[in-house]
């Protein structure tokens, strides 16, 4: 009676995830075949002169994959999922919930619409959540008074939109989102009206888009707001003064929306940025960001959304909160992770770019480890522990800061020291980017961020709504893939080869099974090379006669073809319980190989360059007799592209030209012969763990002579053994939230939301202001993330199921443009809708001109949740929606999005972070979190809830694989003038602003994880029905290869990588099928997974080790969220998009042409080319502009033709 007592008081349920000893036994077969397979390497070594030199590489690279393997398996040992109880949360807490400040950031007003990013946003302005507890913040870190103009419209049609959005309990409540899903479903409310706020929405959107093709804001819009004058025409996205505007304060009385409600608080950011100074990327914007949010409204919790990541589920704080206001375990919860989610993926998923398997079964394992990832968007933070708080049993968390009266200081005043926050030099000689705030020195500044809050002692939560909490848009095109994974694998071998190593940092501070989690994401750079040695040797020693693999008759081939089948088979359950289709599966298997040789391999080289000193900061298939078979059917699509395709995505006739030229020479090249009979299919399947042994020992034991192909077989060897480590033992989990207990909790707070009346809500704020939520919401460049996309986002988190006098949102413009504070502008007062990123730079070609960003900090508060006069159609508060353009000077680095999340880190207890192209797609996402935040029994230990990145633009088939303050007397503009000061070049000079507080700098978000969970705190991992957030996913392989290399993140779980090519499929086609995946999906996942290891991931290896050489320094690209509308048709089809130039696609080219001569050999080779057939006609047949380009072509049949020169 007493358990049941004590579970009902609980604000968040914990439950395992089912069928874990039917996985054990497989992986404990899978682990005797693995064995058997090193023995059998080990065993077999040829004599020199027989290959002995490619045996051994094969040895060591089997070694390699068996080690990964094992890592691997932590997160699918014990995975959980949580539940949340909003119910429970409104019983007990009624309206004495704490303030949010939203955190949005865009950095390019092209690449990030200004339309979409007040759309995001507008979602996060709308939370069901009290307004006066919302705060928004912009940063704009392209400094575009474009991105300024269209938040300021935002701030406008927030008045409207909000009332709306309750009125009718919406969702999603990103207007771009909520009218393309309703169209032609007005219910529930009436069609006149919905044609009525359509309207004004698209009004709205026009004048955005109008203003950034033009690059003009007109003059009578400039005397509207005093912001604009923060601009001139000397002004540079990379060079310009702070700016920090409120643009609406949610203090004031007249921040009411139409209805006479509060409205959020809603700030410009655009912190400083100088060519003296190193910016700090996404890093340094959120920090700029932290410290300015911390001036205005101080919120406890800070929410950060990428500004394309719209709101999608308006009770996401509410979900979170239910997990730090939890009277028994809230205390160690540091922050609270909802999935990144998408809704732009092709049914198939054709560049691998949905997560899906990620999210439902990777995250739910590190959630069961005391921790998940901090992805660095749809996560609420504590705001104590994003300063560098470490985690202890003694600490009350003071849910209440930020509720308070401003005093005498008005808004200009507050704007002018928000200023001197968001300066280049602030952060000199100071911990900032190291101990406090968000990390630097990293391209994955979110995960070294988490990993430290971890480190520090703090647990995190993974929430995974029903509805997703946020919805994104993830890469469209094959390059925007691979940039976006290059970066993404560059800055996690980043992490593991510096002294954030898990192993090393986190030792004694987290536990094992936690380290290897990590360990899962900072090995994806370095598995590039085992995994190109595994696709191109095989192919040469069938060629040459060199046998690498036993013979079909021979028991050793079980081992081999038994680890293959079911680790294969198991991926694909895991990708269709997921919700890959089976082709999505295929498409990501496809695009595992494919950002494995691109994305990867160049983030490899890049990190080693760096290492090195010799760049700066920018970015295995597994052997099996059947290997080369499998790789020609994964690079079909390759071969297409070279010598069938006819339209702009086709290789270039160079590339093709280029890759035949190298894939002659290799084939005319001289062999050695060794042992007589060649790689044939093993023909029976015991278990994997016996077949991976048998592999092995047969490789050792088969070593050729000196000079027969003996350096192949080594490399072939090493190759399996890699393989064979492939996955960490972590307990996966997954989360579910009761909001229903949340909201039981707070029996009268029902009436924060339902009440019109302002004096009914007067009567109330002593009460519900004392807990407040915050937003960031990051952007850097009006080109790159368009305003319109930003203000999408920031209008999503608006939107939440969320008090809105809770709820403050910021956006950090890192660009400094006054485009980007223009779209929040219109976002406060009008609704917008991102354009389609195809139309959008067809239109704008050419316009870059007013887009520059000022030498100061800017901060302008557009909608103030504290103003009785901020309130929307229905006279509901609005949140607070806060402007921040960090100041940047050349002298100083600005640490990228690090600083600008630094910068917006504010003093509310929860902040919500959000990429500005990541928007809100849940509206109930931050009741999710509170779930976790406020859970009596765990939400103590939680330091943040991570929600899943999920995109919005993935096709059928996945064809690449890919919070307002409290009314008060103050004015708003004296909260701006502090907020400035926050946001200078020197803010955090001489502090621990990125260091020891807020997010970590020098690295990615991981490091600034890492750090909150070595501080004592646990973090949850979130998956809501609903996306919380959804996003852009790259929609080029060209995009899918770089997100790679800079993520290092195959699309698929890395335990396919076995011996047996034919096991693996299985197993991957069984995960992606589980994951959601269609069969072509999973098709187009095998292609992406070689593509990614062979260019992403060997990519990211080299410029990580680079990196700590000292040979290179960090930069952060910014993924873009845009493409013309020839790519988005093909992007569509799902035609794979290889119409550019990129050194990625050479690589690609020469695996598929190498299988492409094996194939005349052995009819298994056939395998691999129908795989890259797309390959082939972009090189060859088509004449688009998605073809490979000749240079491309040429120079990859350079090089395979010296491969096959070479002797082994």
């Amino acid at each position: 009676m007493e358990t049941t007592t004590t579970e009902r008081r609980r604000l968040f349920a914990t439950e395992k995830v089912g069928g874990r000893a039917v996985y054990r036994l497989q992986a404990a077969t899978v682990a005797a075949g693995i064995l058997l397979v090193l023995y059998y390497r080990a065993t077999r070594v040829p004599a020199a002169g027989e290959g002995r030199a490619a045996w051994l590489g094969m040895a060591a690279a089997e070694l390699w994959f068996a080690v990964y393997w094992v890592i691997t398996q932590s997160v699918r040992w014990c995975p959980v999922r949580r539940r949340t109880f909003k119910n429970r949360l409104a019983e007990r807490y009624k309206e004495n919930l704490p303030g949010v400040d939203v955190f949005v950031c865009t950095a390019d007003p092209h690449a990030e619409p200004p339309s979409l990013v007040i759309s995001t946003i507008l979602s996060v302005m709308a939370y069901n959540y009290p307004s006066e507890k919302i705060s928004v913040y912009l940063s704009d870190d392209g400094g575009s008074i474009l991105t300024f103009y269209a938040l300021w419209e935002a701030s406008m049609f927030a008045k409207k939109w909000l009332p709306f959005c309750r009125r009718y309990n919406i969702e999603p409540r990103s207007p771009a989102a909520y009218f393309s899903e309703s169209e032609g479903h007005h219910n529930p409310c009436s069609p006149k009206e919905w044609s009525f706020i359509k309207n004004l929405y698209e009004e709205m959107r026009e004048r955005i888009d109008s203003a950034v093709m033009s690059g003009k804001i007109p003059e009578e819009i400039k005397l509207k707001h005093k912001g604009f004058d923060e601009w001139n025409s000397e002004m540079t996205s990379k060079n310009h003064q702070p700016i920090v505007q409120v643009l609406i304060d949610g203090k004031s009385q007249n921040a009411v929306d139409d209805d006479g409600n509060v409205l959020p608080t809603l700030v410009y950011m655009a912190r400083e940025k100088s060519p003296q100074y190193h910016h700090n990327f996404k890093a340094g914007a959120l920090n700029a960001l932290i410290r300015v949010s911390a001036l205005i409204s101080d919120s406890p919790v800070i929410l950060n959304v990428d500004c394309d990541m719209y709101s999608n589920n308006s009770d996401s704080i509410r979900d979170a909160l239910c997990f730090f206001l939890d009277e028994e375990m809230s205390h160690k919860i540091g922050f609270v992770q909802y999935p990144q989610n998408y809704n732009n993926m092709t049914k198939n998923n054709i560049y691998g770019n949905s997560l899906n398997v990620i999210n439902h079964v990777e995250m739910r394992g590190l959630d069961s480890a005391g921790g998940c990832l901090y992805i660095g968007t749809g996560c609420f933070h504590r705001r104590e522990i994003l300063c560098g708080k470490k985690f202890s049993k003694d600490y009350k968390e003071d849910w209440g800061r930020g509720i308070k009266e401003r005093g005498h200081e008005n808004i200009d005043e507050i704007e002018e020291k928000a200023k001197s926050l968001a300066t280049c030099t602030y952060e000199l000689r100071t911990q900032w980017g190291n101990e406090i705030g968000v990390k630097y020195g990293c391209p994955v500044e979110d995960v070294i961020t988490g990993l430290a809050i971890h480190c520090r002692g703090w647990e995190s939560v993974y929430m995974e709504p029903q509805r997703a909490a946020f919805v994104g848009v993830a890469p469209a095109t094959l390059a925007q893939t691979i940039l976006q994974h290059k970066r993404w694998s560059e800055g996690n071998f980043t992490i593991f080869l510096s002294k954030h190593n898990t192993f090393l940092f986190g030792h004694g501070k987290i536990s094992l099974q936690l380290q290897m989690g990590y360990c899962i994401y900072g090995l994806w750079a370095a598995n590039s090379l085992p995994t190109i040695y595994y696709v191109m040797i095989p192919a040469l020693g069938l060629v040459k006669g060199t046998p690498l693999f036993p013979e079909i008759m021979s028991p050793w081939a079980t081992p081999f073809i038994y680890v293959f089948c079911v680790k294969t088979l198991y991926s694909l359950y895991e990708a269709l319980l997921s919700g890959d289709t089976l082709k999505g599966w295929w498409n990501g298997q496809r695009m595992w190989m494919v950002k494995r040789i691109t994305s990867y391999l160049y983030g490899f080289i890049d990190t080693i360059r760096k290492l090195l000193g010799l760049s700066k900061m920018s970015f295995e298939i597994t052997a099996k007799a059947i290997l080369c078979g499998m790789i020609v059917i994964i690079n079909m699509p390759i071969y297409e592209a070279m010598f069938l395709r006819k339209d702009n995505g086709r290789i270039p006739t160079a590339v093709t030209l280029a890759s035949i030229g190298f894939t002659t020479t290799a084939a005319v090249g001289e062999g050695e012969y060794g042992r007589q009979g060649g790689v044939q299919i093993p023909f029976q399947a015991a278990t994997v763990a016996a077949g991976k042994l048998l592999v092995l020992y047969y490789r050792a034991t088969h070593m050729p002579a000196g000079g027969e192909g003996r350096a192949a077989w080594v490399g072939m060897e090493a190759a399996e053994v890699m393989y064979t480590v492939g996955r960490p033992v972590l307990c996966p989990v997954r989360r579910r939230t009761f909001k229903d207990r949340l909201a039981e909790r707070l029996p009268t707070f029902k009436q924060l939301f339902t009440t019109i009346s302002l004096n009914t809500f007067n009567m109330s704020f002593g009460a519900c202001m004392k807990k407040k939520l915050d937003i960031f919401v990051c952007t850097a460049d009006p080109h790159s993330e368009p305003p319109s996309l930003v203000i999408s986002t920031v209008v999503s988190v608006m939107a939440y199921n969320y008090p809105s006098k809770k709820l403050r949102v910021y956006l950090s413009d890192d660009g400094g443009s006054i485009l980007t504070f223009y779209a929040l502008w219109e976002a406060s007062v009008y609704n917008i809708e991102p354009r389609p990123p195809a139309a959008y730079f067809v239109e704008s070609e050419g316009h870059h001109n007013l887009c520059t960003p000022k030498e100061w900090s800017f901060i302008k508060i557009l909608i103030d949740g504290k103003s009785q006069n901020v309130v929307d159609d229905d006279g509901n508060v609005l949140p607070s929606l806060v402007y921040i353009a960090r100041e940047k000077r050349p002298q100083y680095h600005h640490n990228f999005k690090s600083w600008a999340m630094n910068a917006l880190i504010c003093n509310n207890p929860i902040i919500l972070n959000v990429d500005c192209d990541m928007y809100s797609n849940n509206s109930d996402s931050i009741r999710g979190t509170l779930c976790f935040f406020l859970d009596e029994e765990m939400g103590h230990k939680i330091g943040f809830v991570q929600y899943p990145q999920n995109y919005n633009n993935m096709t059928k088939n996945n064809i690449y694989g890919n919070s307002l303050l409290v009314l008060n007397e103050a004015d708003i503009y004296e909260i701006e003038e502090k907020a400035k000061s926050l946001a200078t070049c020197t803010c955090e000079h001489r502090t621990q602003w990125g260091n020891e507080i807020e997010i970590k700098y020098g690295c990615t978000i991981i490091f600034t994880e890492l750090a909150i969970n070595c501080r004592g705190w646990e973090s949850v991992y979130i998956n809501p029905q609903r996306a919380a957030l959804l996003g852009v996913g790259p929609a080029t392989l060209a995009q899918t290869i770089l997100q790679r290399k800079r993520w290092g993140h195959p699309s698929i779980p890395r335990d396919y990588e076995s011996m047996g090519y034919t096991l693996r499929i299985c197993i991957i086609l069984y995960e992606a099928l589980l994951s959601g995946d269609t069969l072509k999906g999973c098709w187009n996942g095998q292609r992406m997974w070689m593509v990614r290891r062979i260019t992403s991931y060997l990519y990211d290896l080299i410029d990580t080790i680079r990196k700590l050489l000292g040979l290179s320094k960090m930069t952060f690209a910014v993924t873009a969220k845009v493409s013309n509308g020839d790519e988005a048709k093909r992007y569509k089809q799902e035609i794979i998009e290889l119409g550019s130039s990129y050194p990625e696609y050479v690589i690609i080219v020469i695996v598929a042409l190498l299988n492409l001569v094996c194939l005349v050999e052995v009819i298994l080779c056939g395998m691999i080319v129908i795989t890259s057939i797309p390959i082939y006609e972009a090189m060859f047949l088509r004449k688009d502009k998605g073809r490979i380009p000749s240079s491309v072509t040429l120079a990859s049949l350079g090089f395979v033709m010296l491969a096959f020169l070479i002797k082994y």
